[in-house]
């Protein structure tokens, strides 16, 4: 079975939605089993975050402002090599990122990376947005906004966009749960499926490996991706990771035997972990 989660959370700092500190998770991953152990803590930053909704703008996590951002984010990568160094097993400093295409964005985050030095970055999408992303929403905030339901639905059509353009990015070592918008119920009628199909393309395209989000089982009783996204990577040959995305200790290898089990039950061998120097 996979001996390690490059997919994990603290609550670092006080500001990180993680149940536990660094040096918790660190032992339940040790006793666990796990040989590895990165942690991924949410870089979500747009300088049009505060404008796009009150709620986003009073979430610790959420940052508008580059230079906050970048304190923040080289912070929470040193004080996680720090206890790295006196762990029991190897940890690794990552960034769960939302990604969004706009240049102003890319030359932020990029001035943000370069000055944290993360070990490896995962690409996640958590936002529908507008074209010009003047309006930026996250989904877990959208009860707060004042966003109508027909409005939710014409601006899915960018949350599938982000996860495409993050793959053509070629920043991330691998991409996080494909269709995590299943957990507001968006994105699960059949019209959609075809985005899901142009996600898969870009990920056979770009050889970009994915993971099989564990955490889907807790929340609504199926991992991320669908299986048959799953299966239709498997044909590509697309490497995937399985991730627990814990946010607590007890999290940590949620249900790695079942997707271990799933996995061989439909014969998929390529099998990733990301290379760390």
């Amino acid at each position: 079975m996979q001996n390690f989660s490059f997919h994990t959370h603290t609550n670092t700092l006080g500001l990180f939605d993680g149940h536990n500190s660094i040096s918790e998770m660190i032992d339940a991953a040790y006793k666990a089993g796990y040989k590895e152990l990165g942690i991924s803590n949410h870089m979500i930053y747009h300088p049009n975050m505060h404008t796009s909704s009150e709620a986003q703008k009073n979430d610790k996590m959420f940052h508008a402002d580059k230079q906050k951002a970048k304190e923040i984010m080289s912070a929470v990568v040193e004080e996680i090599k720090e206890k790295a160094k006196t762990a029991p097993i190897k940890v690794y400093a990552g960034f769960e990122v939302d990604y969004f295409p706009s240049k102003r964005w890319r030359d932020d985050f990029e001035d943000i990376i370069s000055a944290a030095k993360p070990d490896y970055l995962i690409g996640a999408t958590h936002f529908i947005r507008t074209e010009d992303e003047s309006l930026v929403l996250n989904l877990y905030h959208l009860k707060e906004s004042n966003c109508s339901e027909s409005e939710k639905e014409n601006l899915m059509v960018y949350y599938w966009q982000n996860i495409i353009e993050s793959i053509k990015s070629g920043y991330f070592d691998f991409i996080a749960h494909l269709d995590v918008c299943k957990l507001f119920n968006l994105g699960v009628e059949p019209k959609w499926d075809e985005w899901k199909r142009k996600v898969i393309d870009t990920l056979a395209e770009y050889n970009q490996p994915y993971e099989l989000n564990t955490s889907g089982w807790r929340k609504v009783g199926e991992q991320h991706p669908h299986l048959w996204m799953i299966e239709e990577l498997n044909k590509r040959d697309i490497s995937i990771i399985i991730s627990d995305d814990a946010h607590t200790v007890e999290h940590v290898a949620y249900s790695f035997d079942r997707a271990e089990e799933l996995l061989e039950e439909i014969n998929y061998k390529n099998r990733y972990k990301p290379k760390i120097k």
